[in-house]
This record gives C-alpha cells, structure tokens and sequence, in this order.
C-alpha cells in the first residue's frame, strides 16, 4: 500500500529537524569543550596547553557558526516541510507537485525513519477550511507553547544552578586554598571566565530564544481558538497567522525530541480531552 505524500514528508521533516537539532547540539558541545580548555589552560599554565587553548580559541568560533548556519539552513527546509502538511491538510488541497518534487529531493540518499507521531496527527474534527487550519494551529501551538516553556524553565534553572555552584567554588577556595594568592585568583579568574562564558554565551541566547517562541506560540494559539469558532472566517486571517507562527519557528533550536517524545501522550490526552466538544 502506498504511503500519502503528506506521510512522506512527515517522516521527511522528522529527519531534517532531527539532523538540525543533532547539528545545534554540536555546537554547544564545542562551546563547552571550549570553556573547558580554557579553564585547564588557566590552571597548566604550560606553554603547550596555552598553545593549544589559543588555537581552539580561534579556530572553535568559526565552526560553531558554520554548524549553526547548517542547522538554520536545515530548519527551513523542515519548516517547509511543515507548511506544506499544514495547508494540505487545513484546506484538503493535494500538495503541488513542484514542491513535493523539491522536498523529496531534500531526502535523496536516505531513508527518513518514520516519525514518531500519534496518527492522526491532528485531532480536528473539522472539515477543510479556513476553520479547520486554524482549529489545527490551535493544536499545534499549544503543543509549541508547552514544550517550550519546558526548555526554556529548564535552561533557565541550570544557569541559576551554574552560577551558584561557581560562586559556591570560589568561595571554598578561599576557605582552603594552600596555595596562597595567585591560586585564589586563579580560581576567581575561572570562576569569572566561567559565569562570562553562561552569561553572554549559549545559556541566556538559547533562554530568550526559547522564551520568544513560548511567547509567539502563546499569541497563536489564543488567536487561533478565537477565530476558529467563526462562521465567517476568511482564509488570508488564519494565513496570517500561520505565517507570524511560522516566523518564530524559524527563529529558535527545534525542540528536542527526546522531549517531544516524553510529554507527548500527555500532551494529547491533556489537550484532547479538553477538546472534545466541538467548539470547546
């Protein structure tokens, strides 16, 4: 039996929303392997490793970037993949045979596992439309919100514990240094290096990141409950929108799916029981 194109590229954008996120995670382990090295360059105090840490110094920004213009590159086209199943199945229009053409050549030489969805995806009973997109963005950007909050609490609460285990560290370093003063500036100088790295580093971009994509998805999913329930909804208002979500999506990590994954059921079950009256 023949899979439905909008099956294909459900497993399609799986995949390359899975190689983004695997992507963004690279580049936070070089972040840290980066900071680490920095800190053993501060305590060796050996001209090789000093040698070392100032070569990675350099080298280590430049491929976090290309990493990340990777993963963003990559978040498009997964978020193409998403429009296009969005407005195929919010309509009940066939998608174009030019764009599926284009996204399944996204996956030549692969074989996309198949995503790790509930089916059907959406819960809406209603039928296509103006009304049905905007009953499934509904859906689709409580999921986002919650998710998001998650990560975002999540990252929020490990830097609070970051900076208070380093400022914890430097405060029994005083207490039992043996080493006098220079070892006690040292261990200042990495605590330091250490909150700066948290602070104008990855921790507080990837909270704001995360923390604007809870807030966008907050705003569609209350905009979308409110015009689904009108009779006489125009398409270009859910369009809208569906394009203003779609903004902030391109704009943040993908959300992890190990993450996806553990909520997921409840999600569905909290959300779908909430909805089971139409109009609800």
């Amino acid at each position: 039996m023949s899979r439905s194109p909008i099956h294909d590229l459900d497993d399609l954008r799986n995949h390359i929303y899975g190689r983004a996120e695997w992507l963004w995670q690279g580049s936070l382990v070089l972040s840290g392997i980066v900071l680490a090295l920095t800190l053993w360059g501060f305590w060796s105090n050996t001209p090789s490793w000093l040698s070392i840490t100032g070569l990675v110094a350099i080298v280590a920004p430049v491929v976090v970037v290309w990493l990340r213009e990777a993963a963003s590159e990559l978040i498009v086209r997964g978020d193409k993949c998403r429009r296009l199943i969005l407005y195929a199945d919010g309509f009940g229009r066939e998608i174009a045979s030019t764009e599926l053409a284009e996204a399944r050549a996204w996956g030549l030489g692969v074989n996309p596992d198949v995503a790790p969805f509930v089916r059907p995806y959406y819960s809406s009973r209603e039928t296509p439309g103006p009304r049905r997109l905007a009953d499934i963005l509904t859906e689709s950007a409580f999921f986002t919100k919650q998710l998001a909050a998650k990560v975002r609490g999540g990252l929020m609460g490990a830097f609070i514990l970051a900076v208070a285990a380093a400022v914890a560290a430097l405060y029994l370093a005083d207490l039992v240094s043996n080493t006098g003063l220079p070892g006690l500036l040292l261990a200042a100088k990495s605590v330091a290096t250490f909150i700066a790295f948290l602070i104008s580093g990855d921790f507080l971009l990837l909270v704001k990141k995360y923390g604007d994509l809870e807030q966008e998805a907050g705003r569609a999913y209350e905009r979308c409950a409110r015009l689904r329930i009108q009779s006489d909804l125009r398409e270009d208002e859910v369009i809208s929108v569906a394009e203003d979500y779609g903004v902030a999506l391109l704009q943040c990590p993908p959300i992890p799916v190990w993450l996806y994954l553990r909520y997921r059921d409840a999600l569905n079950d909290v959300y779908r029981r909430s909805h089971r009256q139409k109009g609800a």
